[in-house]
């Protein structure tokens, strides 16, 4: 019972740690709304809007309409169908048709994913391969955009003078899976990526959310482009790093009523859509993934279960409350990790009662990461909008323009449609 009671005791200390790290993390953090100030020049940076969209017939109609609605007096929207087999591309096609989508909307339809390319970054070069813009602004096909986003995001770039802007959408949450592992997710994202830390020019740590993320073309080109990323599915993560790395200022940003998005439906989505990028986040180590797992464990699932199990044993034994200390660390953990969860739940618009299920939403994503892992190194690789994948290998590498040595052409790692 002693090594309970110490195991106890540190995790009741790490979730206090946790939640000052959290106060801390989000000190000075920006909440971009409808109708604060905007202030662009005159004329204002075209910016070429870039959209991959691979089978996305449900969520495309409501996505072109927002993007062609925007208030932002110079852009493009350039979508790439990425070999489509629902919809997608008839959908496309008769937008661009519409009176509202000209000198605004392109399609580009491909129908070959090269050897060495994710799907998503192929779709999204060929999209910057055709813009004029002096930004990029990259996106996807299942985001619904505020007219006045693109003018704050601008202007934001502008004022900060940031080089890479990612704005983070509201999600819709529907689901009872959704609501259970969502926001669970964003909160290890947060714990892992502080905002104060991303937007600091002295600290490394870099993000970006896929949905928004805005970046100077020149600056784009010079690092490379997504031919630098070519087998990366976690592109947006990558993409914010490379920045960072190169010593260009990126700024992340939260919104409310500007964007939203629903990411996954069900149970199916989600184990999907994360086991997508759970080994590739951790640099593809077995190590990291492995030590995650059992953090992750120890903090969210110990005093849980210990609870529970406690609770049993002393209804059962007549034991009194005040008499073990093991139950009552176990319940002030439990307490304190509610209310360090509750704020993420909060600004989710998530019934704080889903605080209890921060263990389940653990044992699930400890099983999307040994999926991802198992899927990854010895199965078909990762699915992904029905193509495969597998990890790199750790040989070849993507050089960006200058570099000496180019290097052969790298073997297709995909086993999917093309």
């Amino acid at each position: 019972m002693m090594v309970l009671e110490i195991l106890l005791a540190g995790v009741l200390v790490a979730w206090i740690a946790l939640g000052l790290r959290s106060v801390w993390g989000l000190a000075g953090a920006s909440i971009l709304r409808p109708g604060l100030p905007s202030e662009l020049p005159f004329p204002a940076h075209k910016v070429s809007i870039l959209v991959a969209a691979r089978n996305e017939e449900e969520t495309l109609p409501a996505a072109l309409e927002s993007l062609l609605a925007l208030d932002y007096p110079d852009y493009e929207v350039i979508l790439v169908d990425d070999d489509s087999t629902d919809h997608t591309g008839t959908i496309a096609d008769d937008w661009a048709q519409r009176a509202a989508a000209a000198g605004r909307l392109k399609v580009i339809h491909n129908h070959e994913l090269p050897s060495g390319w994710r799907g998503k970054v192929h779709g999204l070069s060929l999209a910057a391969g055709a813009a004029t813009g002096e930004w990029l602004l990259a996106t996807d096909a299942d985001v619904v955009f505020h007219p006045h986003l693109l003018r704050l995001a601008m202007s934001c770039a502008l004022r900060e003078q940031a080089r890479l802007v990612s704005l983070l959408p509201e999600l819709e949450l529907e689901s009872v899976a959704e609501r259970i592992v969502l926001p669970a997710f964003s909160f290890l994202l947060a714990t892992l990526f502080p905002l104060r830390l991303i937007n600091s020019p002295k600290s490394t740590r870099a993000l970006a959310a896929g949905a928004f993320i805005l970046m100077r073309r020149e600056d784009y080109e010079a690092l490379g482009g997504y031919a630098r990323l070519r087998d990366v599915l976690a592109e947006d993560l990558r993409m914010a790093g490379t920045f960072k790395k190169s010593g260009r200022r990126i700024y992340v940003a939260l919104t409310r009523g500007l964007f939203r998005t629903r990411m996954y439906k069900g149970w199916g989505e989600i184990w999907e859509g994360l086991a997508r990028s759970a080994f590739e986040g951790t640099g593809f180590s077995l190590r990291r993934i492995v030590k995650g797992i059992a953090l992750g464990n120890l903090l969210a699932v110990l005093p849980w279960a210990a609870t529970v199990v406690l609770l049993v044993r002393d209804l059962a034994t007549g034991l009194a409350f005040a008499a073990d200390l093991p139950l009552q660390l176990a319940l002030a953990a439990c307490l304190i990790s509610a209310a360090v969860y509750m704020p993420v739940l909060i600004f989710l618009k998530v019934s704080p009662l889903y605080a209890a299920t921060l263990p389940i939403a653990c044992v699930f994503y400890s099983a999307v990461a040994m999926a991802s892992t198992w899927m990854s190194l010895r199965g078909r690789g990762i699915s992904w909008k029905g193509r495969y994948y597998r990890p790199p290998a750790p040989a070849q590498s993507i050089r960006v323009p200058g570099d000496a040595d180019p290097g052969r052409s790298r073997r297709d790692d995909s086993t999917g449609s093309a």
